[in-house]
């Protein structure tokens, strides 16, 4: 009988022991990580710092795609992003001119590190995706509708 008692104790305690919260690099469950993202009845979710499109991607690159026009086919649209924070942008109106629109320069991250400004006459912001940059309206929200998914850039190859 005590053996059998002996036994079970033992198992007990290698299950508890396997189940310790305090094992190094673990994050208790009962409450969020210091830099997890965090949503308030205040206001949104604040960013993670270390965790953005701007550390976390493979961001730097050309982009290409098709965006909507109002009286063209379309616009042809490439953007470089370069990781020295320079980018270009060149862009044809298809079924109005041939002629080529390009600008370059220096872009900037917001605050999130989630979008990218480009500094031009008419500033342009994308939202940084995985392979693919989302153009954004000029208040810097996503643009919605039926043209929304129009409004995207991919990444090259």
């Amino acid at each position: 009988m005590n053996s059998r008692v002996t036994v079970i104790t033992i198992t007990a305690l290698l299950l508890l022991a396997g189940c310790d919260n305090n094992t190094p690099g673990k994050v208790p469950t009962n409450k969020p990580a210091a830099d997890a993202v965090t949503a308030t009845a205040a206001g949104p979710a604040l960013a993670d710092s270390e965790h953005n499109a701007r550390s976390s991607l493979d961001w730097a690159g050309s982009y290409e795609g098709m965006l909507p026009c109002a009286d063209c086919e379309g616009i042809s649209t490439t953007v470089v992003l370069n990781a020295d924070g320079s980018y270009q942008l060149n862009q044809v109106y298809i079924g109005k001119s041939a002629q080529e629109f390009n600008s370059n320069g220096k872009f900037n991250w917001n605050e999130a590190g989630n979008t990218v400004l480009l500094e031009a006459e008419q500033p342009v912001q994308f939202f940084v995706g995985e392979n693919q940059l989302f153009m954004l309206d000029q208040q810097g929200k996503r643009i919605e509708g039926e043209l929304a998914a129009r409004y995207s850039l991919q990444k090259q190859p």
